[in-house]
């Protein structure tokens, strides 16, 4: 590994002295994320709260992201840059924490940005609250839109009692599958030190998904306070047509790792509160979409999983082009196990941008289908789809996901859970 610096971040002796260690440390992992990096970087550089230590983890990067990083360290000595061998985000994660010298410790995605007044907002939080964990809300940015997304328990503060009572009953599940309680990136965060260092060094760097909330809700069940924003305040961008990727044979012993490894420490830790129903409910959300792969024997069911009313050899609209949308579309079409007559989004426009295959909703009717299947993960989204499209095309051609189904015990057995 090789670290390098801004010129004035260390005393004439190369060590750092107390008075100057910073007040939040914010560690950013960076692989091949040249196109998006600068906007990243300055947001950072140009926050209000300018008590910061930028740790830049170049994780092997082959696209000239390491020499971008070299090049910021150059213009602001807040940054330390890291280049290590590609060895993935938890290590690159846990190489920054070890590096990190702050009281308070936060992370962005290499390709997201910050709003300027972010950390301002969380550090007064956290410190005039006297909480140990302060979170905000994001905008999930598509292209050229934006929306903004909370998390799904009330914003104020909570201190133990009131986790107990009103945080963990939903904190990871809100009572609807999929419906979020707090969200588990580490990027809509600031955490006391204490409160996260043993929880993200002991994750398992094997895990390529969902690693985040290995780290996070383990540290939230132990937080003694914690303090949740109304504000949006992190911008998290998608690109839909890059994040469906064709799974590999080891996909399905990384989800039993990351299930494994979690349930030990919610196992562990039921005497504060028992979160292991809601991380079963966690991972059959993250797998059901990736079925295709992932369910032992999907290929020899005669029905399209998870709509036992789509039955093989159907032809059937796929209503819903994000990442499940997107893998659907592609196994019915490599499979042949339907025939995808279309696939449909109110955002076919920005879609189609992207170069992915998608009418107008509008057009569904100049097709001729068997059946609309809506591929949306969460509650809310299905239900507000099924009406406005069932009361077009019937009941009987629209289906969406049978949430028994999937919570069946056969089901989570296919998955190994």
């Amino acid at each position: 590994m090789e670290i390098q610096a801004g010129e004035t971040k260390g005393n004439e002796s190369g060590s750092y002295q107390e008075e100057e260690k910073a007040m939040i440390s914010i560690i950013v992992p960076v692989y091949n994320s040249k196109r998006y990096l600068p906007r990243c970087i300055e947001s950072i550089c140009g926050q209000i709260y300018r008590e910061l230590e930028i740790i830049l983890v170049d994780d092997g990067s082959m696209d000239g992201s390491g020499e971008l990083c070299e090049a910021y360290a150059k213009k602001d000595p807040r940054i330390l840059v890291l280049h290590k061998e590609n060895g993935g985000a938890v290590r690159a994660r846990k190489e920054g924490l070890k590096l990190a010298s702050g009281k308070y410790i936060a992370f962005a995605d290499s390709d997201d940005w910050l709003e300027p007044h972010m950390l301002e907002r969380l550090h007064g939080t956290l410190t005039g609250q006297d909480v140990e964990i302060a979170m905000c809300g994001r905008y999930e940015e598509t292209g050229h839109t934006a929306r903004a997304v909370r998390h799904g328990i009330a914003p104020g503060r909570y201190d133990k009692e009131a986790m107990i009572r009103q945080v963990y009953p939903r904190m990871i599940v809100n009572r609807r599958f999929f419906e979020w309680g707090l969200f588990p990136g580490l990027w809509d965060k600031l955490f006391k030190r204490e409160c996260l260092e043993k929880f993200l060094l002991a994750v398992d760097e094997r895990l390529t998904m969902g690693d985040d909330a290995a780290c996070v809700y383990p540290a939230l069940l132990h937080a003694e306070s914690i303090y949740i924003l109304e504000e949006c305040l992190y911008h998290y961008r998608q690109s839909p047509a890059s994040m469906v990727k064709r799974a590999e044979e080891a996909d399905r012993e990384r989800f039993g790792i990351l299930y494994q490894t979690v349930l030990g420490q919610l196992e562990r830790d039921k005497d504060i509160y028992d979160l292991r129903g809601q991380w079963r409910e966690y991972l059959l959300f993250l797998m059901v979409p990736r079925a295709d792969t992932l369910l032992k024997g999907v290929g020899e069911l005669d029905y399209l999983f998870p709509f036992p009313g789509i039955r093989r050899g159907s032809r059937v609209i796929v209503y819903g082009m994000g990442t499940y949308g997107q893998r659907l579309c592609a196994y019915l079409r490599q499979s042949g196990f339907c025939e995808v007559v279309a696939a449909a989004d109110r955002s076919y426009q920005e879609l189609s941008l992207q170069g992915i295959e998608v009418t107008d909703p509008a057009r569904i009717a100049a097709h001729t289908f068997d059946a609309i299947a809506i591929a949306a993960s969460f509650a809310g989204t299905r239900e507000a789809i099924y009406r406005e499209l069932s009361a077009a095309y019937g009941r009987e051609r629209v289906h969406v996901m049978d949430e028994g189904l999937v919570k069946s015990m056969e089901v989570r057995e296919a998955f190994g859970l």
